[in-house]
Parts: structure tokens; sequence; C-alpha cells
């Protein structure tokens, strides 16, 4: 019998995770998860000639948003663990020719970057599971002295309305594969810690933020409609993450055509002309030194 998962084992588990699917997320998510960075960058009131960090930056997705108003003047790092994605977002950049963008596989809790060297973070999702403590406070040392740090997270008390995960659960085998049943686990792990229960309110986070030294912290409440032209599409996006595709690839093939139908007749009743919309809400926090 394996010994518990402890939140750092956990955490590596689920970032080796994000690294296998690099391939699938860049292709599934991050079309989906582009006007969101967007966003960050609008309320980091982003300039031609600033230093931007991108921490947990994985494909490259709000890097590679920065790039596109940031000059010569200027620079944009991403850093990752997660290896293969951060190998994805070079070649990214390479093929676009933006020399200056770079990527680097690095710890936000301890990273090798000088003090007051970065005039805005951002954060896509991509803050550490285990640690943002030591995150920020290393996100507070950085940053020089009118630098900016800017946020987002998914409001974790809201339901976006469409029943993924319900199916996917009830359509469980009863005995799951060793890996399914460790990513599984991983994720409890994470949830059940002081850390994981604190970051599922809006004070839980603005205590992480304060703590760390930041005195100037601004929450943004803001439901993001996201536009899927199927609900295959829905899918797709869903099981670009490790876990959802190991239980996907673990079912027979039948067990799988039968989650896909029942989930497109459940939201059939959602479908507008565009597509199947489902309404994110996100939380955004805009910190200042």
């Amino acid at each position: 019998m394996r010994a518990p998962l402890d939140p750092e084992e956990a955490s590596r588990l689920l970032i080796e995770g994000y690294g296998r699917m690099a391939g699938a997320y860049d292709a599934n998510v991050a079309p989906y998860h582009a006007p969101i960075a967007r966003r960050l960058l609008e309320l980091g009131r982003i300039g031609a000639e600033e230093r931007v960090l991108d921490i947990g930056c994985g494909t490259g997705i709000a890097a590679l948003e920065a790039a596109a108003t940031v000059d010569e003047r200027g620079s944009v790092l991403g850093i990752d663990l997660a290896a293969p994605a951060v190998r994805l977002a070079v070649e990214k950049a390479a093929a676009m020719d933006l020399r200056q963008l770079r990527f680097d596989v690095m710890d936000s809790r301890a990273m090798r970057l000088p003090a007051d060297s970065v005039d805005l973070v951002v954060s896509c999702f991509g803050h550490p599971l285990v640690g943002r403590d030591r995150c920020f406070e290393e996100v507070r040392r950085v940053l020089g002295p009118r630098g900016r740090f800017v946020l987002s997270t998914w409001d974790a008390t809201k339901s976006p309305g469409v029943p993924f995960r319900e199916i996917l659960e009830r359509r469980r085998p009863r005995i799951l594969a060793p890996d399914v049943a460790r990513l599984i686990e991983a994720r409890k792990v994470i949830a059940s810690t002081d850390e994981g229960r604190a970051t599922q309110s809006g004070d839980g986070w603005i205590r992480f933020l304060r703590n760390a030294g930041f005195s100037a912290v601004q929450a943004i409440e803001e439901i993001h409609p996201a536009v899927f032209r199927s609900p295959d599409a829905f899918l797709d996006y869903s099981f670009a993450w490790d876990d959802n595709e190991r239980e996907l690839r673990h079912m027979t093939p039948e067990g799988r055509e039968a989650l896909r139908q029942e989930f497109r007749e459940r939201v059939a009743e959602r479908m507008g002309k565009e597509g199947l919309v489902v309404d994110w809400r996100l939380r955004y926090f805009v910190v200042g030194r």
C-alpha cells in the first residue's frame, strides 16, 4: 500500500500532469483563457517599456499577450515548473520571433531574480497550489517600488452551471486505475489543507496577500462568458486536464461515448446561436507594492 500523499507530493503530481497535457492544454484551453489574460493585463495597466513577469505561465497564454504590448524597451519572462509546457511556450515564442519574450523553468516560491527587477507580475490561474505565502513574498521582493501584481482565480463557491463534473463522477468505475486514484487523492489533499480551504474565499486570498506585505489589495468579481462552439468543444476543454483525461482513457469505448452523449443531451437547452455559453465566475486581485 502506498503512503498517503503530503501536500508537496500532491502538488508535484499535479504539475507533472499539467506538463503531460501541455499540447492538449494549448490547443483546447488556451483559446478560452486568452481573454482572461488580456483582462489581467488591462487591470495591471501594462506599459510598452515595462518588465513583465508571468508566474505559472504554462504554455505562455498571458506572457504572449503581454509580448504583444511590450516593445523592445521592455521585456516579458514566463516561469513555470511544468517543463514540457515551458518548452512548448519557448517554441511558440521562437516561431513568432518575439525577442523580448523568454521562458524559464522556475519555482515562483524561490525565484532566481534580483530584487526590484520587475514592474508588473501577472498570474492567470498560475499561482502555486502549495506555498502561496512564499510565492507572494517573492513577488513583493522582485517588484519595483511602483510595481503591480494582478492574479486571477476561480470563484470556487460558484458553480459554472454545466453538469460535467456530476456526470464524470457518476460514471466513474467503482474500482479506479491506480494513476487515476492517485490524482483524485492529490486534489483532495490540496483542497483539505488550511491553505486550500483559505483560498475558497476572497477574504482568504486577501489575507495571504496582506501577510506577504502588500497593503493595497483590490478584489474584483466578474462573470466571464466562455463560448464553446459545441458540447464536444467543452468536453475537449475539460479533458485537457490530466486527471479528467486519465479518467476518460480508463473508461470503455462505450462508456466514453455514453458520457459524451449524456452531456450533449443535458446541455441541449443551453445551446444558443453561438454555441454553449458557460458563465465562469472569476476573482481578480489587483495588488500594489
